[in-house]
């Protein structure tokens, strides 16, 4: 009898632990994730299809797996091999040299800790559409080996290829980083921007799984300031940065924006081989000219502050208006403002023809041409302004966050219908906005913002003011 009561007494003791461990660990979403796949925004709702090997749009991909191929000899190509082990092993190094640190659990805990989240967390943003596409890599489509020393051939068959999850974790981990030291914010963003060009080096991804990545994990990253985790989080390794760097706490953070040419490679020039696939791609987008879509690309011509909050209001459950989100609407004239700004920054480092002067033809908007001859393609101010308020929308009203996306994707391709941008520009565009916003994340004003629109937020949607119908 004195047995049994002494294995009742061991029970209860192991059930009052376990639940004692549960309650600590109460409210801690996931042990590594901020938010799974499915709470993340659907990249099979916002992002188009990866291209179709026999169409015009394959292109670029193909002439990119050339490029890829031709580099793989030269120190370029043994650091994009070197670069495909996956894991915070390999993130640790690659962003510890851009920042000047080692980085390792032992040394850096809170560090470590952050980027192996944010990193999970944006990998985690390409897999509905890698579940969905299934697309072949281009080593199996090719019929060749890949070329990075750490990737397995199996496991990259049986992982679909679009869009790329190795720039889902490097992109995100920049884009966090970049926030987390502004001064370093350059080096960081194009050792990030480089680490998903390395798997088209190796032939493990196509360009356009590698672009689609830096846009899920750009959106993901979004969506991760919606988190307490991830403030608490970022808080943390900032304090051990600034400790570890010997800096003291700062009024305010004297970098500017990125330098747009020290982040991205150069605009695609006439002479390169990826120009055909721009100039395809022009092509194929005037077909839509006479369609609704057409049209429609004609609305998104207007650029102001009412422009896209009008644009963006039928993705939402509430009207963007001075009576209904006084809040919001200062939040995107705040942006509106500081990413004009930062795009008239990077167009004056360079100047490229606009398709419809490069090929001598007429837009749908004649009126409107005179005023665009001069000034450069690259990169595309509507596609930068499109998708940085999308990003900007998505972290105050998450509930939304595929129709935003969406809308804010197609701003951008707009530009490539009614030819006034090549494909490139838009990307590039989109990329910039993102880099963008993780230094707009520093400036206090833009903070207080941004808590505000959040509050405002919340606050309508208690009282039943706002119809969240999204599906995701």
């Amino acid at each position: 009898m004195r047995k049994n009561t002494s294995w009742m007494f061991v029970a209860i003791l192991f059930l009052c632990g376990t639940m004692s461990v549960a309650a600590q660990t109460k409210g801690k979403k996931h042990n590594t994730l901020y938010f799974t796949r499915g709470e993340q925004p659907n990249p099979c709702v916002y992002l188009p299809a990866p291209p179709d090997v026999v169409s015009v749009d394959f292109m670029d991909d193909y002439n990119q797996w050339l490029w890829g191929k031709s580099v793989r000899n030269t120190p370029r190509g043994k650091q994009a091999s070197w670069e495909s082990l996956y894991g915070m092993t390999r993130m640790a190094t690659v962003f510890g040299e851009a920042m000047g640190m080692t980085i390792s659990k032992e040394a850096t805990p809170a560090i470590w800790h952050f980027m192996h989240r944010v990193g999970e967390t944006g990998q985690a943003s390409t897999e509905k559409a890698k579940i969905k596409y299934m697309r072949r890599r281009p080593f199996d489509r090719m019929n060749e080996h890949v070329w990075g020393e750490f990737d397995n051939e199996n496991d990259l068959r049986h992982n679909g290829s679009y869009p790329s999850g190795h720039t889902g974790l490097g992109w995100s981990t920049a884009l966090a980083l970049a926030e987390l030291a502004p001064e370093l914010q350059d080096t960081i963003l194009r050792r990030g921007f480089e680490y998903g060009q390395s798997r088209v080096i190796v032939g493990a991804h196509w360009q356009s799984d590698v672009d689609a990545g830096r846009l899920t994990a750009s959106a993901s990253v979004a969506l991760m300031h919606t988190s307490p985790e991830f403030q608490e989080d970022f808080e943390a390794a900032r304090e051990e940065y600034m400790r570890i760097k010997g800096i003291k706490k700062r009024k305010t953070i004297e970098a500017g924006y990125p330098i747009g040419k020290k982040v991205l490679d150069a605009p695609v020039d006439t002479v390169s081989r990826r120009f055909q696939g721009d100039a395809f791609r022009y092509w194929l987008a005037k077909e839509e000219r006479n369609t609704e879509r057409g049209r429609e690309a004609v609305q998104d011509t207007a650029c102001s502050e009412q422009a896209f909050l009008n644009s963006f209001t039928p993705c939402l459950g509430v009207a963007l208006d001075a009576e209904t989100t006084p809040a919001t609407n200062a939040l995107i004239a705040k942006v509106f403002t500081e990413l004009c700004t930062v795009c008239t920054e990077v167009k004056s480092e360079g100047f490229r023809k606009r398709p419809f002067v490069q090929f001598g033809e007429q837009t749908p908007l004649p009126e409107k041409e005179e005023s665009y001859t001069a000034s450069s393609s690259y990169p595309s101010s509507h596609a930068l302004l499109g998708w940085g308020i999308a990003l900007t929308l998505v972290e105050v009203m998450p509930d939304f966050q595929d129709a935003i996306l969406a809308r804010g994707f197609e701003y951008g391709r707009s530009r490539v219908i009614l030819g006034f941008h090549y494909a490139s520009d838009v990307q590039a565009g989109r990329v910039v906005a993102a880099c963008a916003l993780a230094r707009m994340h520093n400036d206090a004003q833009f903070q207080k913002m941004m808590a505000a629109a959040k509050k405002e937020y919340a606050k309508l949607k208690s009282k039943g003011k706002v119809s969240v119908e999204e599906v995701r």
